[in-house]
């Protein structure tokens, strides 16, 4: 069930010669989203987008969220807040981490859910060439270490990562526009230019587990036999492979379970086990900042999230924080288990719930998940043969005219 308002386009879009509201929303979040390194008052350009977003959303009265999103979101937030104030735990930042749960974060996904209604029957006014041409202006900025956009960052030395925070975080912003443009894309080799795109972004910015979400994606959404499909599955394992042999070698992979991803999987397991209602905003920064002894490499001070989006949201909020993830970032109860699957598992490894890139594309894809859904029940309803029922004679309900 999905609870929309609407009225009448304002007349802005109605002017003609300019491009219409829609359109501007997308490029306005396509275009802010990247700049990171931009703040104003703790404000990103983004920020500022959302808050213009949502003022017009509720000028004109147009708003899209489905009773699933409104329960999961209200039962996490509840949940969260209450172990928040009840429990007596050291604390970092937790005011922020509440405003951009309850604000920033479902403004974003709820701007890319209604973003996407409105493309749902037309096509995007952008395609690869936008996404070729802003690499290019991501590596440019890098190399030229242009000022106030770009920002040199000591993690992943000689990675691409441009405008953006992280590198990680370029490679996920192109893997989901990408990803987007894929869904519109009806062509036969849709394939071809994403998987060269994002096989590009991987090699630039050394991100890994993104080319292994274009596996997935390929799995679901090509449409061949999946005998045809294991071919270009080995194609892109053994590039895989090549392009990230070092870091597959025993030295490295000790590190990764012995000093970051493992010890840090292994924390949090004991943090759930001592307390399965969870800790609340702002404790995982202030727990592996100061409480621990143990030195777990990517975590500490300046880091509010531990590597796994659902295991950092259920130390938040419990069984809260599973609802949480498994509607909004898999698309469980909410008809887009199918599209959203790659997005989850690609959470499985990373803190996704932390970035407004990924809410926002992840409102677009939940509703093009369900567009999609809706479409096809809709053709299996008008494909089953009709059933002929016996005509009384004098029958008011009957045209025989029509018969």
């Amino acid at each position: 069930m999905t609870y929309t308002s609407r009225i009448s386009d304002p007349p802005m879009a109605m002017v003609r010669g300019l491009p219409k509201a829609p359109t501007v929303i997308l490029w306005g979040a396509l275009l802010s989203l990247p700049f990171m390194a931009i703040q104003i008052s703790g404000l990103q350009p983004a920020h500022v987008w959302l808050v213009a977003t949502l003022f017009y959303l509720l000028l004109i009265r147009s708003f899209t969220i489905s009773l699933t999103e409104a329960c999961a979101l209200l039962f996490f937030l509840g949940f969260a807040g209450i172990v928040t104030f009840l429990q007596d735990y050291p604390r970092v930042k937790s005011f922020d981490q509440i405003i951009k749960f309850a604000l920033f974060y479902p403004g974003f996904y709820f701007a890319g859910r209604w973003v996407a209604q409105k493309f749902a029957d037309r096509p995007l006014p952008l395609g690869y060439a936008f996404l070729l041409l802003f690499l290019g202006f991501q590596y440019v900025t890098q190399v030229l270490e242009l000022p106030v956009i770009y920002k040199e960052h000591l993690f992943g030395q000689g990675t691409l990562n441009g405008t953006f925070r992280e590198r990680n975080w370029l490679a996920v912003y192109f893997l989901l526009l990408s990803y987007v443009i894929l869904l519109k894309d009806e062509s036969r080799w849709r394939f071809v230019p994403f998987f060269l795109i994002n096989a590009a972004v991987t090699l630039l910015s050394g991100s890994k587990t993104t080319f292994v979400a274009c596996g997935i994606i390929f799995l679901l959404q090509a449409r061949a036999n999946l005998g045809w499909k294991v071919i270009p599955m080995i194609v892109g394992a053994v590039f895989y492979m090549t392009a990230f042999a070092d870091e597959f070698s025993e030295e490295k992979l000790n590190v990764k379970f012995e000093q970051e991803r493992g010890l840090a999987y292994e924390a949090s397991m004991k943090l759930i086990g001592e307390n399965p209602v969870g800790y609340g905003f702002g404790f995982v920064e202030a727990y592996f900042g100061s409480m621990t002894s143990e030195s777990i490499l990517g975590l500490g001070t300046g880091v509010n999230a531990v590597f796994s989006a659902p295991i950092d949201l259920y130390i938040i909020a419990g069984a809260g924080g599973l609802v949480f993830w498994a509607v909004f970032f898999a698309g469980v109860g909410n008809q887009a288990l199918t599209v959203l699957l790659p997005v989850a598992a690609l959470t499985l490894l990373n803190p996704l719930h932390q970035s407004e890139i990924v809410y926002f594309f992840c409102g677009m894809l939940t509703t093009f998940g369900r567009m999609r859904l809706s479409k096809r029940w809709t053709s299996r309803r008008t494909s089953q043969p009709s059933i002929s029922h016996p005509v009384r004679s004098g029958d008011p309900n009957i045209d025989l005219n029509k018969i």
